[in-house]
């Protein structure tokens, strides 16, 4: 009697465990298909971005090409075009007057040089 109580138990232990089992593997299964699925989307949504600032890039360029030869003053202002890649493969362009970059910001009768003491 206890010799089929302690097999009853045994086999409804294994059958439970085969059932997890079961069950776990297509859980797995269906996190691993949202995974992709998601993955996918984010793919899709880079592309979308890289697209659109392509896009930008292009009405960018040639709206510089209108502006880039403007004179300002009688005098033809010197621009410098900084193109950098990043990892993601997005181009980032950078534009600078070279005056307004070599600037001061103050000129030399205003504010005070104070010494930094830490307290």
């Amino acid at each position: 009697m206890l010799k089929g109580i302690l097999g009853l138990l045994l086999f409804v232990f294994f059958l439970i465990i085969f059932i997890v089992m079961l069950i776990g593997g297509r859980v797995l299964k269906a996190f691993r298909t949202m995974r992709k699925a998601a993955e996918l989307a984010a793919d899709k949504e880079a592309q979308r971005q890289r697209y659109e600032t392509g896009r930008q890039r292009q009405q960018y360029s040639q709206r510089q090409q209108t502006t880039n030869g403007r004179q300002t003053g009688g005098q033809q202002e010197e621009r410098e075009t900084r193109r950098t890649q990043t990892a993601t493969g997005d181009t980032i362009i950078d534009m600078h007057h070279q005056k307004r970059e070599n600037r001061k910001i103050f000129e030399d009768g205003e504010g005070e040089y104070v010494d930094f003491e830490e307290a």
